[in-house]
């Protein structure tokens, strides 16, 4: 793929000018840098001056750290050297009537009493492993989950179809009682509360078969419209908040023929509450900080490091399609 080649590229050319004696030593072909073990905090961007760099570094702490962190393709990386240094500046105004591709806010209008979380745990669906959450905006009564992407081809898919056929928790693929299960879910099952509360949030009735789940493929999409939906307390509010992707605009999974899009597509299609799914690029993103000049070397690195602020070529109607 062309895009992953010259980010590769761009990230190995950043890699070689900022992180000598720091990578791993494998091989440039196909891969993007790798950090050594024990220089992963490099990978987040820090001010020159060390402004509150410890705090941003702190923003997500080791033990949450995705497998692949090291990897200059990491978009927890990304997210954290963005909303973390948002964050520690003390700018969440910043944020404060962006507009989505729908039209909307995508984050508020008015960013006064508002907190900002990066892998924020959502502990009210019952959840063996509870859902954590890229960046969890709150204020009184609202929030915002906001779930981001960077080189990613798709959002995460439930895996319960891809467990042996002899596991006591696999799934055909089809929302209905199989394996000598009492529920037609294999996560309600096991007690999970995620279709308690679905079916007020999409076109999808518990009540009956689906073939094939309508769950299954917008997994992760679906589980941040939930935990923008829930409060701490468990108590479920459709109006309550909404999900927000970030994505790369140059990354043509996310154009309307890519997978992720397709994705989107299934899950705006189904949704029954207007406005809860909304998108907006790291480029459309990163210009609302244009205005900040504490936060100039940011965008200065962002651009040297990812290439997020480079010109782009011109797409076919893509905000009309994902509206």
């Amino acid at each position: 793929m062309i895009y992953k080649d010259e980010v590769r590229a761009n990230l190995w050319s950043w890699a070689d000018a900022n992180h000598r004696g720091q990578l791993d030593g494998g091989n440039r072909e196909r891969r993007p840098p790798v950090l050594e073990k024990g220089f992963e905090a490099e990978n987040v961007l820090v001010s020159p001056d060390g402004f509150r760099s410890e705090e941003v570094r702190a923003a997500i702490p080791v033990r949450e750290r995705h497998r692949w962190f090291r990897s200059l393709f990491s978009s927890q990386a990304l997210a954290q050297s963005v909303f973390g240094n948002i964050r520690a500046y003390g700018r969440l105004d910043l944020l404060r009537g962006v507009p989505a591709e729908c039209g909307r806010e995508a984050f508020f209008r008015d960013s006064e009493d508002w907190s900002l979380d990066l892998e924020h745990r959502i502990g009210s669906l019952n959840e063996p492993r509870p859902t954590t959450v890229d960046v969890l905006l709150q204020s009184s009564g609202r929030r915002i989950a906001v779930e981001c992407k960077f080189t990613e081809d798709e959002f995460g898919t439930c895996s319960r179809t891809r467990l042996p056929k002899q596991d006591a928790h696999h799934c055909n693929g089809n929302y209905e009682v199989q394996q000598g299960r009492l529920e037609r879910c294999a996560l309600s099952e096991q007690g999970i509360s995620y279709w308690r509360h679905l079916p007020q949030l999409f076109d999808w009735p518990a009540d009956r078969n689906h073939a094939p789940c309508p769950f299954a493929d917008v997994y992760q999409l679906a589980r941040n419209a939930l935990a923008a939906t829930l409060s701490p307390a468990g108590e479920f509010d459709s109006e309550s908040g909404h999900m927000l992707l970030v994505y790369d605009d140059r990354n043509p999974e996310f154009h309307p023929d890519g997978r992720g899009s397709r994705q989107w597509r299934m899950a705006l299609e189904a949704c029954r509450v207007d406005g809860l799914l909304r998108r907006i690029s790291w480029q459309r993103l990163l210009g609302s900080l244009s205005g900040a000049g504490e936060l100039q070397w940011l965008l200065d690195a962002l651009e040297r490091k990812y290439g997020l602020l480079s010109e782009l070529p011109p797409k076919s109607n893509i905000d009309s399609l994902l509206k």
